[in-house]
């Protein structure tokens, strides 16, 4: 149910915009588990949903990107040899459209603020520090090194000799580098031209979009949608003046600790993809029903659930289920895989809902997705009426006022996006 049939149905008219959030979120919560059942119950023999989910077809969807994976390698490694290949692309929609018609200064101003908060980048501009520099390029050749391996790409002119003979072991792996070694590494030329080669390569060949905070693609997602001229996320052009430590700047640090860890976890932890087919789990409850299937008489005396033979051994027993009564381990099978797919759907459903509830959190005054403003009442509290859509409140003015205070304190809302 949505934010606003729920008020309808279940709010008095004199509640409290916190009161209807709070209640609202306590619906959701109470049936979430039956609105994910719902969805599975509903979607479950979808082709994309199974292609994303269902173990049975994501083995096939991962030997395909897998496949293409090291396809796409060897295109790169050739368009790099040579000189063919084509590192900087420019995003959809981020082409320069200025007019040949002269501004004024104020139309020139705006245009230029316009176009640069439009190539403002996610990487803080702190990325062009020379130690970040250097420490995204080792840290990027060690990301590749574990992806490579998982995918079966051999012999990457990207890496150097260590990153290329380094283990997938992480131990030590959190040590602190060297901070002269990397000032050094990051303050050559070279460097940010092979560190964006890097960076472009873990895009269209891996998926892994890293300045997006290390942000790896579903692997349907990559197949359709990925190809050897897809743009990567840059940086910021470098400034001309002096460039502050990741230190100096509260966005820089968080963005850094948030992008460092998932390299970590997922040089450390492996494909979570290849977690959704759940095999050794599925294998172990697997084995652990067909054990349950066997039944002890006495000594040199066993049965078994599915049948009325009897066996000398309980490894008889095993054999028996596994080959003559193969078609119920079939089914038993077949079960299993139904609970782990419902299970990755369960946790995408709440990996979606979380994205979304975080990114609402961001939005001031937006109750259920509707921006609201709250009616002036006795004691500070106040019923809550919802703005027209396309109505803003303009910044620096109040958002909440009485209506009939003075003009200087009013809300001013612009209707001109109506």
């Amino acid at each position: 149910m949505s934010f606003r049939d729920f008020c309808y149905k279940y709010l008095r008219d004199d509640t409290t915009p916190a009161e209807a959030e709070r209640r609202y979120e306590e619906y959701q919560k109470e049936n979430q588990d039956a609105f994910y059942e719902r969805y599975f119950r509903d979607h479950r023999h979808d082709q994309g949903e199974r292609a994303r989910n269902d173990p049975r077809m994501l083995v096939e969807t991962l030997k395909a990107r897998d496949d293409l994976a090291v396809t796409r390698a060897r295109e790169f490694f050739v368009a790099r040899a040579t000189g063919s290949l084509v590192v900087y692309v420019a995003p959809e929609g981020d082409e320069n459209e200025r007019d040949d018609a002269p501004m004024d200064g104020d139309e020139h101003k705006a245009h230029d603020d316009a176009a640069r908060r439009k190539r403002q980048s996610p990487a803080p501009i702190e990325c062009w520090n020379p130690r970040r520099l250097g420490f995204d390029y080792k840290q990027a050749g060690r990301l590749i090194a574990a992806l490579d391996r998982e995918k079966g790409v051999e012999g990457n002119p990207l890496l150097d000799d260590d990153e290329a003979a380094a283990s997938m072991d992480v131990e030590g792996y959190g040590a602190e580098e060297d901070v002269g070694a990397l000032q050094a590494l990051g303050a050559k030329e070279s460097t940010v031209k092979a560190l964006d080669e890097r960076l472009c390569y873990l895009l269209r060949v891996h998926g892994v979009d890293y300045y997006r905070r290390c942000q790896e693609m579903n692997p349907v997602t990559f197949l359709e949608k990925i190809t050897m001229d897809s743009p990567w996320t840059q940086r910021d052009p470098k400034p001309e003046g002096a460039i502050g430590d990741i230190s100096d700047n509260q966005y820089a640090v968080r963005w850094a600790a948030t992008t460092d860890s998932h390299v970590k976890r997922r040089i450390a932890e492996g494909d979570p993809q290849v977690k959704k087919l759940g095999t050794e789990e599925i294998e172990a409850k697997l084995n652990e029903w067909i054990q349950s299937c066997v039944v002890k008489h006495d000594e040199q005396r066993y049965g078994c659930t599915l049948s009325s033979k009897l066996f000398l051994a309980e490894e008889f027993v095993i054999k028996h289920i596994r080959n003559k009564q193969a078609h119920h381990v079939s089914d038993m099978q077949e079960r299993l895989l139904d609970e782990q797919y419902k299970k990755n759907v369960m946790e995408y459903l709440r990996y979606e809902e979380n994205k979304k509830n975080s990114k609402r959190a961001r939005k001031p005054n937006m109750f259920g997705g509707m921006m609201m403003m709250t009616m002036p009442g006795p004691n500070g509290d106040g019923q809550f009426i919802q703005l027209p859509g396309g109505a803003r409140a303009i910044a620096g003015m109040p958002r909440y006022t009485d209506l009939d205070a003075v003009v200087p304190e009013r809300v001013v809302i612009d209707y001109g996006d109506i």
